[in-house]
């Protein structure tokens, strides 16, 4: 899924569009109403879209969809040797453990499946208990206040990805997002 940040609001008729946040800036490309930043390689980071309207960016303010239903973007992208690589970004996954962390009482390191893989997640939320499926995100995600989620440590712990709230994400209820065994590996869609 692509992340979709419609900021018409402040740039009247405008979004960008956050295709993978592990992709390094390094280049940009300029082709009419669409700005890419990209790397060494062409893989795209982010789109700012300067004619929302005429790319059919839904009038939502921060949402996911897929690079498919932007048909006219992905062809434009395709004819100038622009890639996507499109990762996962806010995944269910089921909390297998949750231990205080080694050097700190008031951090949890979480070991989590996520319907392929088994990892740990540090986070400081109280609502992670064993047993629960919650919605983290994953690296290569950007949240709704534009900080992007890379790979990382928190206290010498590996942190591949942050628990997700619902405010994380600009949605307007309180808490983290929970999910049922059914859910684990699916992508959370709003």
């Amino acid at each position: 899924m692509i992340i979709i940040n419609n900021i018409s609001d402040f740039f009247d008729n405008s979004a960008i569009i956050f295709v993978n946040s592990k992709i390094k800036k390094e280049k940009t490309i300029i082709l009419n109403d669409l700005v890419f930043f990209i790397d060494s390689l062409n893989k795209i980071n982010s789109i700012n879209i300067l004619n929302a309207k005429k790319y059919l960016i839904k009038n939502k303010k921060f949402y996911v969809d897929k690079i498919e239903n932007y048909a006219l973007i992905k062809q434009i992208a395709n004819e100038n040797n622009l890639i996507f690589d499109v990762p996962k970004k806010f995944v269910y996954a089921e909390i297998k453990a949750r231990k205080t962390h080694p050097k700190s009482e008031k951090l949890f390191v979480l070991n989590l499946f996520d319907g392929t893989s088994i990892f740990d997640i540090v986070t400081n939320t109280l609502e992670t208990e064993q047993g629960r499926v919650i919605v983290i995100a994953l690296p290569g995600s950007t949240t709704f206040s534009g900080n992007d989620i890379l790979e990382g440590k928190v206290l010498d712990i590996n942190s591949p990805g942050m628990v997700v709230s619902y405010r994380t994400l600009g949605i307007n209820k309180d808490g983290l997002i929970f999910g049922t065994k059914d859910d684990i590996g699916k992508e959370f869609e709003f």
